[in-house]
């Protein structure tokens, strides 16, 4: 879903530097680059921690809203690492993440959907999973007890 080249597209640079440059280099280096790699892990394991409860996985394709709540989710395990500071604009990464989470619990819900360029709204996760209770034959029934 995410790359190391989207999330460079949608930060700008000294931002990133700003947030995996923990060996001071000025630049983004292999290093820092695994760090992004991990948090964009992190990042969509949660997300499909939330869309496997309502869509099979792998998706058909990924609707743009849900690239973009998963984006807001990629820069707040980001800026995670350095600490979201009160009375700062990190605090509207903090309220897009939490609305990210919102959306994505009203998705796992259904109180809202995925639509795919196909039409419909994909393959449902519930569709192959049906639960089954089977039980034995009552033991101690009315007719069976009758007379004691």
């Amino acid at each position: 879903m995410f790359s190391l080249a989207d999330v460079r597209a949608n930060l700008a640079e000294d931002v990133l530097i700003y947030l995996v440059d923990d060996e001071n280099l000025k630049t983004i280096s292999p290093a820092g680059e695994a760090r992004i790699l991990e948090d964009i892990r992190k990042a969509l394991a949660e997300v499909n921690s939330y869309v496997a409860q309502r869509y099979a996985l792998p998706l058909p394709e990924t609707p743009d809203v849900l690239r973009d709540k998963a984006m807001d989710v990629v820069r707040y395990k980001l800026f995670s690492r350095r600490g979201i500071r009160p009375g700062t604009a990190d605090e509207t990464i903090r309220t897009n993440y939490e609305d990210a989470v919102k959306w994505l619990r009203d998705l796992a819900v259904g109180r809202t959907s995925l639509t795919f360029s196909t039409g419909g709204a994909g393959p449902t996760a519930s569709s192959e999973a049906v639960a089954r209770i089977t039980a034995d034959e009552r033991v101690f029934s009315r007719k069976k007890m009758e007379g004691f």
